[in-house]
């Protein structure tokens, strides 16, 4: 008598083969894991916004050589002036006075010189004549030297006193404009004092005041009535000012338009230098499998990892450092489950 069993499996064993050779049933795949992503956003932005200063290149400082009180000052700010052209003026009674003082001193002085050189004379003809001895002469040459240097000195205590009575006109050093006053007249100014500014050059340019943290970009774009002005620096201080706590830096510009008035103030954009960006992100987007911490991205509907630096981390986020732009969509939730290549769809809000 057959036994069943075999039969069975005889029967069941085309069917079984069938089966394992049907294309459908080797094709299937699993079904994409849905995923939830967010936009990648810097922390640090690429370029900075501030107000800028047009300044002239070369400005120089207005100031008597002299001190006295002021008479008459003869220009306002933003005025052009002239080589030669009259700006302040002094009190002059007193520096006529040190001239006259001056000149006082020199005759004394040339007076007091004809005396010894008389002396001079009759002590050497007495030398000659055997009346007084040689000793007398070293005295008396001693004291015709004395007063020659008298008289040399007083001939260039009258020129300097000379001189400061024509130092009592402030005229301007070359063609320019007139940034600022502060003279007023009445005023009593010491020598070097501070009265204005002369704007000298004729090109222009771009002064900003950087936080101190920021070390000043090579470049940027001034807006001047909607037209961009391509920047260069040119200088910046060598460290911040303890006040204000903010760093100074000029700009050159690429082209001088003629209606661009010094001291108008022009929004400026400066380019931040080149460097890797920090973002911040939810904690679970940051998968710490492997050898170093990575974030996921979406690239053609697969998962993506991408090695950070993990900066600080707190309850909720990670402050990263990473070289993915900032548009990036990186995977929020799950990430723990991604393998490299993985095919994931997006969960749309």
């Amino acid at each position: 008598m057959l036994r069943p069993f075999p039969l069975l499996a005889l029967v069941s064993l085309p069917l079984w083969l069938a089966a394992c050779s049907d294309p459908a049933a080797q094709n299937s795949a699993p079904a994409p894991r849905v995923v939830m992503t967010a936009t990648l956003q810097p922390l640090n932005q690429s370029t900075l916004t501030l107000t800028g200063v047009v300044r002239a290149r070369n400005e120089v400082p207005v100031a008597f050589q002299v001190s006295g009180r002021i008479a008459e000052r003869l220009v306002e700010a933003g005025q052009p002036v002239k080589q030669g052209q009259l700006l302040y003026r002094l009190d002059p009674k007193d520096l006529a006075e040190s001239v006259r003082v001056a000149k006082a001193a020199q005759a004394a002085a040339r007076a007091s010189l004809q005396t010894v050189q008389a002396e001079k004379h009759r002590t050497e003809q007495l030398i000659k004549q055997r009346f007084v001895s040689e000793q007398a002469k070293d005295q008396v040459e001693l004291r015709f030297n004395e007063a020659k240097a008298n008289l040399d000195r007083a001939n260039a205590q009258l020129q300097q006193a000379e001189h400061g009575l024509t130092y009592a006109n402030l005229t301007a050093g070359s063609d320019g404009v007139i940034t600022d006053v502060t003279g007023e007249p009445g005023q009593v100014v010491a020598a070097g004092q501070r009265l204005g500014a002369l704007a000298t050059a004729q090109q222009s340019e771009i002064e900003v005041q950087l936080p101190e943290h920021i070390q000043p970009p090579q470049s940027g774009t001034a807006d001047f009535a909607g037209q961009p002005l391509q920047l260069k620096l040119r200088s910046a201080a060598g460290s911040a000012d303890s006040a204000s706590l903010t760093r100074q830096a000029r700009y050159s510009l690429d082209v001088q338009p003629a209606e661009l008035a010094l001291g108008r103030v022009l929004a400026v954009q400066l380019q931040l230098p080149a460097q890797e960006q920090q973002v911040l992100v939810p904690l679970a987007a940051l998968d710490e499998r492997g050898q170093q911490p990575q974030l996921w991205t979406v690239t053609d509907g697969k998962a993506q990892p991408h090695a950070v630096q993990v900066v600080s981390l707190n309850a909720q986020s990670a402050t990263l450092r990473t070289e993915l732009a900032a548009d990036s969509r990186i995977i929020t939730l799950g990430t723990h489950l991604l393998e490299p290549g993985m095919a994931v769809r997006e969960l749309q809000p």
